[in-house]
């Protein structure tokens, strides 16, 4: 799987492939810890995302928290709101908002 990142040192943006699922899931978190190591902010572009599983939605949302922890912004671009948030509810996830940060997928 592709993915596309570009960094100008204070903005990256990370477009994701259509396919997020397990078998993409190491690949992921090496990519948004490489960006959120690198950069203040974080865009990530799911504007092509069309499957997401809960691997890969975990790991979006831990680099959430992490972001939040280390000061620093993650955003996110041209997202199919039913398509998370569906998968947010088969999750069955409750963290985010449990630990009173708010949740990615409701921020936009």
């Amino acid at each position: 799987m592709q993915v596309d990142m570009k960094d100008t040192g204070t903005v990256a943006v990370l477009t994701l492939p259509p396919n997020l699922t397990s078998h993409f899931a190491e690949t992921l978190k090496m990519y948004l810890r490489h960006s959120l190591g690198r950069t203040g902010r974080l865009i990530v572009d799911c504007e092509q995302v069309t499957t997401v599983d809960s691997d890969c939605l975990k790991i979006l949302c831990a680099a959430y928290r992490l972001s939040r922890t280390m000061h620093k912004d993650i955003v996110v671009a041209g997202q199919q709101p039913e398509l998370f948030l569906k998968a947010v509810e088969f999750a069955h996830c409750r963290v985010c908002g449990q630990e009173g940060e708010g949740c990615l997928w409701e921020m936009r």
